[in-house]
């Protein structure tokens, strides 16, 4: 019900995943994994070798695995015909599970080398679904695209060393609030749909509807749709072999790749992907040539997540100006075909000699395309502001550095004796060391107890930073609330690559307020910090106590996060939470947070000049670093901040 390019999008790809799969963010509850698990009923049915852990094509030697391709030269392959298959990827996944490893147990019992096959071996032909793909590691995100991209998935791990088939259509989902992808790994995906729950009262009582009819009576419902199914599973089935005879003509051809230049798209596959996916959407639709209409609809799904340079840009999709673009494009004529169809003779001028007939309607013409578009979420424009670099463990400095994990979540990157019982067992390691034990006598290897050998893994550590700021009458709270927004924002705009998350909490009347809490996305933090109320009294406890749940909550969520604080304030406290003064409950809260070992630093917002104000004692209760923000400047806090925290080294995944 509704969400028609999300529907466009997974149908595109299920017709040519060469188009490179599709990403879909938006909020919870919008029926992005039924769509998914529909598509698969709507995918025909496949020939996979019996016995194929790669489900190999019994009919497509080209595209079998090396064990299929050998047998298929002294036998004919047995083979069984059954559904194309969904394949789920958690986000806990390690990259053992994903690329495959050494099989442990043919190691013990006969001494042999053979792989064991992974998510990227099941999904072969099939399927790859990644709920919430932009909280998995980024290396792994890596690794799906690369496969995705080239059809194959090369092995070289643990003494195995090999490569097999692996084509399938990657469908990614994210929630953009809970953190953004990597730039470069959002262009790799070949389309892009934002959706949201429908605002249309007839439109969600229809889903209530249906949603009744199918607890109610799943058969039933199966077979009232049955029919429609069908027909879009023959017209799935039907185009998926005419869709490289679909022709291109050279206005349609230019046209993208004025638009593309118009727009300032970086790279040269969003012109791969439109005319990939204009062409797929004409053989969906029984023509023979694209049209501009076709390119109308392919556009935003192709565009909308390549035109984000910075991560808060407002509107990285201008509608308007696209329109405008493919309006000024010169009416086409019939115009020679550059792609699929029957090309021109050899030596012929294509801007010359003109076909006159047309293998399917001229590309002004296209009679049957629909008309639906996607609408891109806004983003707030902004200068580019300096970030915080890539922060630190906990316990330590409180800069950011590569960090050592005993857990299965990082890159291997070598082994050690296990302190007591084994956590995460290296098996290549532990061979190895069982290996130089045993005899030369070709006996299976025999591992024994201090032979086992634990993984050392390296991952990133990311930082949970908290601005607590001042929002009363007391200070010069306009200019400073400003200034905390502007480094909130400088902080997450780098956050996607880092991992870390910064939230806000203001205080004043007589209450501390939530206006953000830990994100990475930066535009939550522009939706949450459009207005900063200020003005009242200062109940900078309430603020402290509120920071030190935030930050202790996070600490516990996210495991080796580093947590910090930033308070802005003059010090001037005059609120208590309880019965007490109100100066000395502050400092009891302040030197909570050096209690549990929270980075700290205190910018006082105060305009007096004695060595000794309030500000500076809560920086002396909470360990914490003190500034002067008339020393810095408000437009100096990003700096400050990150010069605190510390540069980090590259670190790779």
């Amino acid at each position: 019900m509704g969400q028609r390019e999300m529907k466009t999008a997974l149908l595109l790809n299920a017709v040519n995943p060469r188009i490179g799969g599709v990403l879909i963010m938006g909020e919870k509850g919008t029926a992005k994994s039924t769509a998914v698990r529909a598509l698969a009923e709507l995918l025909p049915e496949i020939d996979a070798v019996d016995g194929c852990p790669f489900s190999c094509d019994p009919h497509d030697p080209a595209s079998m695995c090396d064990d299929c391709s050998r047998r298929s030269k002294d036998e004919d392959l047995s083979w069984t015909r059954g559904r194309t298959r969904v394949v789920d990827l958690p986000i806990g996944a390690t990259e053992d599970r994903v690329v495959g490893t050494l099989d442990i147990e043919q190691a013990l019992t006969s001494g042999r080398k053979r792989f064991q096959p992974g998510v990227l071996a099941r999904a072969n032909r099939g399927i790859l679904y990644v709920d919430e793909i932009n909280l998995l590691e980024d290396h792994l995100v890596d690794l799906l695209l690369d496969a995705a991209a080239m059809g194959v998935n090369i092995v070289e791990r643990e003494g195995i060393s090999l490569a097999h088939p692996s084509r399938f259509v990657l469908v990614g989902t994210m929630n953009p609030e809970e953190g953004e992808l990597r730039p470069q790994l959002l262009d790799r995906f070949g389309l892009c749909v934002q959706v949201g729950g429908s605002l249309d009262t007839e439109e969600r009582m229809e889903i209530v509807r249906r949603h009744a009819e199918w607890e109610t009576d799943p058969e039933g419902f199966r077979r009232e749709w049955a029919e429609a199914e069908n027909e879009l599973s023959k017209s799935v089935e039907s185009a998926r072999g005419r869709v490289d005879a679909v022709a291109v003509e050279e206005a349609v051809l230019r046209s993208v790749a004025s638009v593309c230049a118009e727009m300032g798209v970086q790279g040269h596959r969003s012109d791969i992907t439109m005319i990939q996916s204009s062409r797929t959407l004409a053989a969906l639709e029984g023509r023979e040539a694209v049209c501009m209409r076709d390119l109308d609809r392919v556009l935003p799904l192709c565009l909308a997540h390549r035109m984000r340079r910075t991560p808060f840009e407002e509107e990285p999709l201008d509608r308007e100006r696209l329109s405008r673009l493919l309006n000024s494009q010169p009416t086409p004529v019939a115009s020679a075909v550059v792609i699929g169809g029957e090309r021109p003779p050899a030596g012929r001028s294509q801007s010359g000699d003109r076909r006159e007939k047309q293998a399917g309607p001229s590309a002004g013409d296209c009679e049957h395309a629909g008309e639906e578009v996607c609408v891109v979420g806004r983003r707030m424009e902004g200068a580019r502001l300096e970030a915080v670099p890539a922060l630190v463990e906990q316990g330590g400095n409180g800069k950011r550095q590569r960090s050592r994990t005993p857990a299965d979540r990082g890159r291997y990157v070598g082994s050690r004796v296990p302190r007591g019982r084994p956590r995460d067992p290296a098996i290549d390691a532990t061979l190895r060391a069982a290996a130089a034990r045993s005899t030369e006598d070709g006996s299976p290897i025999r591992v024994a107890v201090e032979d086992v050998r634990d993984k050392i893994r390296v991952r990133k550590a990311g930082a949970t930073i908290v601005f607590c700021v001042d929002a009363s009458g007391s200070m010069r709270a306009k200019e400073s609330m400003e200034a905390a927004k502007a480094a909130v924002v400088g902080l997450l705009e780098d956050a996607y690559k880092r991992r870390d998350r910064v939230g806000m909490v203001s205080f004043r009347g007589k209450r501390a307020d939530v206006l953000l809490s830990p994100t990475s996305s930066v535009e939550q933090a522009h939706s949450r910090l459009k207005e900063l109320p200020t003005g009242g009294t200062t109940p900078l406890a309430h603020g402290l106590a509120t920071s030190l749940n935030i930050l202790s909550r996070s600490t516990k969520r996210y495991s080796g996060s580093v947590p910090w604080l930033v308070l802005v304030t003059d010090g001037n406290a005059n609120v208590p939470i309880g019965s007490g003064l109100p100066e000395q409950e502050a400092r009891s809260m302040a030197a909570c947070f050096r209690q549990r070992k929270i980075n700290a630093l205190v910018i006082d917002t105060g305009r007096m000049l004695r060595s000794e104000t309030l500000a500076k004692e809560i920086a002396e209760a909470a360990g914490a670093q003190y500034l002067r923000l008339e020393e810095i400047g408000a437009g100096g806090l990003v700096e400050a901040v990150r010069e605190r925290v510390g540069q980090s080294p590259p670190t790779l995944h």
